[in-house]
């Protein structure tokens, strides 16, 4: 199988050469996550991926994470099981927490999280004008988190007419219903959006049932979230902007892997609330955002209804975190800018665990509050940026922190790219991160006052190239990743005693190759590879600890346009095998697996569409975790409406 992916690339990047560019679609677009300010993908060295509203449209049956997972480099546990699962993210096989997510900019990260992790179940699709994933060590511009790379969920904003009304209904597989309904326009300098969606599923069993025959019951999930946006221009320079997200789901779990729970239950809340401000400078512009976030669980099980025996747990996890940022951009003459931003970012949590277990007779509970359980850090940070001094670029950066509990520590960039001709670019980057211990790591009873920051070097190497037209592209990318300090749970078998400390080392590298296919007029054909691989270091002994991130991925999606209105897509995924959760059941190494896809969409008018949404459409039986059930064949079907 391996040899047969290796040749699929090899057609890949040949097809590529060969390709008619006459689609409408220009891969060159605006991005601002790179740099903080506007810039065009082929102006900077950085390696970025848009996904863009025709893409979130044509997966409009599929979950954040489910698009996400076919994105060069991105492979997310959970994103295939039950809704409501854990999603954990490996972004270029770097472990989880290693990630930074942002809406609109806003670093979102849960502080009653183990790691500081956003919860992606928050975020409904419908939500989002477009993703901007950001590759590499990003720590100087985006701080704590982004060890692997930063994927911006930009939201939607105001349109561009007095009144849009728009909804969707969709219904599939498991009894799953999705709808959604909002409006959105512009009043004279006022603008807005207002949008509700919610999605009920009686779902499917998350635990596998190995047998048939144990009478596991469905886990179900329901949820809403609602969003506004609004802005105001007072002046030409001057605007204001404030959005809200708010998103509550519940969910039934699991005991565990193959053990079936009738009464065990999550509950998820996310509140995100930010206000913006920004100036514009004769050449530049300055921005100040202030946000609050607050995330609230709850898990309850009482199993004295289940086939257990009668054990009980309850747990109430809250995170806030308040993010006040000021940062600008001004050009200093045609060829140089300059970016630079002050951050503070506090965080506190309550925590507290109740539970009993009947077998051993063993009552148990724990409790942090707000008031011990609390950090603060300050940034400050300049980047300066260089464009094409005979076909030379380069953005140098520096970022200082100080924390209240470890102290200070500081981050670098350093990306220089050339332009072999108006259409190639070679890049090189050199970069370092941090990711912050999180109070959980910090303040729990199995804390460590004492913990650093994990920090990371990073180094990439590559080649992008478009077509005259900037219809088609490939980017070849390699990559290479050195962590230390990491911080690991350790127990101790002498005392039986559990702490976080650093010690392990983290050796990650691998390569990824994208492309994107024009063909003719009628769609194009994107591709990706990426192999990754890794190991850790513990007291100068390797240990082989790439655990449930596969070494090989492979994504094909064909969009085609062959009569007007008319959209089919075929996709193809690839997983390859891995090594199971140290903790896992199952094998050592677990097998390799494919899905197909197939979406078809049809636009009736400009304002009334229809899609039908076929996954796994070979009905294979798969895991990402053993004992978790990995959704086989299932479909949606729906309809939109936007004015």
């Amino acid at each position: 199988m391996k040899k047969k992916i290796f040749i699929v690339a090899a057609v890949i990047i040949s097809s590529h050469l060969y390709a008619q560019d006459s689609t409408k679609k220009t891969l060159d677009e605006v991005v601002v996550t790179a740099t903080k300010f506007p810039i065009k993908q082929s102006q900077t060295g950085k390696v970025v991926t848009v996904i863009d509203q025709e893409t979130l449209q044509r997966n409009e049956g599929k979950t954040l994470t489910e698009i996400l997972n076919y994105q060069a480099g991105i492979f997310i546990n959970g994103a295939n099981n039950a809704l409501g699962t854990n999603q954990d993210i490996y972004f270029r096989g770097a472990g989880t927490g290693n990630t930074l997510i942002l809406m609109d900019g806003i670093p979102v990260g849960d502080p009653s999280q183990i790691n500081n992790s956003f919860d992606l179940n928050n975020i409904n699709p419908t939500q989002i004008e477009r993703i901007e994933i950001l590759k590499g060590a990003q720590s100087t511009l985006w701080g704590s988190d982004a060890v692997a790379g930063v994927i911006n969920i930009i939201t939607k904003k105001g349109g561009l007419h007095k009144i849009s009304p728009a909804a969707s209904i969709s219904y599939g597989s498991y009894n799953t219903f999705r709808g959604s309904a909002g409006i959105n326009g512009k009043l004279n300098k006022f603008t807005y959006n207002l949008t509700y969606n919610h999605t009920d599923s009686k779902g499917f069993s998350t635990a596998y049932d190995s047998t048939g025959n144990n009478g596991f019951i469905r886990d179900g999930f329901k949820q809403d979230n609602f969003q506004a946006n609004i802005g105001y221009q007072f002046t030409e320079k001057l605007a204001v902007s404030a959005a809200s997200n708010y998103g509550k789901y519940k969910n039934d779990l699991a005991a565990g892997a193959f053990t079936d729970d009738k009464d065990y239950t999550s509950s998820n809340t996310s509140f995100i609330n930010s206000i913006a401000l920004v100036y514009k400078l004769k050449t530049g512009s300055l921005h100040f955002t202030n946000t609050f976030i607050n995330a609230q669980r709850q898990l309850k099980n009482d199993t004295t209804s289940a086939a257990g025996n009668g054990n009980y747990y309850r747990g109430n996890f809250k995170g806030r975190s308040y993010v006040a940022e000021l940062f600008g951009n001004v050009a200093l003459s045609n060829k140089f800018s300059l970016t630079g931003g002050v951050q503070r970012m506090a965080q506190n949590t309550d925590q507290n665990n109740a539970g009993y277990i009947r077998d051993y007779d063993y009552r148990y509970s724990s409790v942090l509050g707000k008031d011990s359980a609390h950090t603060t850090n300050y940034s400050v940070y300049a980047s300066l940026l260089l464009l094409n001094i005979n076909g030379f670029n380069a953005e140098a950066g520096v970022r200082y922190n100080n924390h209240s509990i470890y102290g200070s520590n500081a981050t670098y960039s350093f990306n220089p790219s050339y332009n072999i001709d108006e259409n190639t670019k070679a890049f090189v980057n050199i970069s370092s991160a941090f990711k912050v211990p999180s109070l959980y790591q910090l303040y729990s009873e199995y804390g460590n006052k004492n913990l650093q920051p994990e920090e990371s070097n990073n180094y990439e190497l590559g080649v992008q190239s478009f077509s005259n037209n900037k219809h088609n592209s490939l980017r070849i990318v390699a990559f290479k990743r050195n962590i230390r300090h990491v911080i690991i749970s350790y127990y101790d078998p002498l005392t039986y005693a559990s702490k976080y400390i650093n010690r392990d080392k983290q050796n990650d590298y691998g390569f990824e190759l994208e492309s994107t296919t024009a063909i003719n007029k009628i769609g194009n054909w994107i591709n990706n590879f990426t192999y990754v691989d890794g190991e850790g270091k513990n007291d100068n002994v390797k240990v082989k600890n790439f655990y449930r991130r596969p070494n090989f991925t492979f994504n094909s999606t064909l969009t085609l346009q062959p009569a007007k209105g008319l959209t089919i897509m075929p996709s193809f995924r690839f997983v390859g095998s891995r090594l199971k959760g140290e903790y896992d059941a199952g094998p050592a190494l677990m097998p390799q697996y494919y899905t197909i896809d197939f979406y078809t969409g049809y636009n009736f008018t400009k304002q009334l569409r229809a899609f039908v949404d076929l996954r796994n459409i070979t009905n294979q039986q798969y895991f990402d975790i053993v004992g978790y059930t990995s959704r086989k064949f299932n479909a949606m079907a729906g309809l939109s409406f936007s004015l």
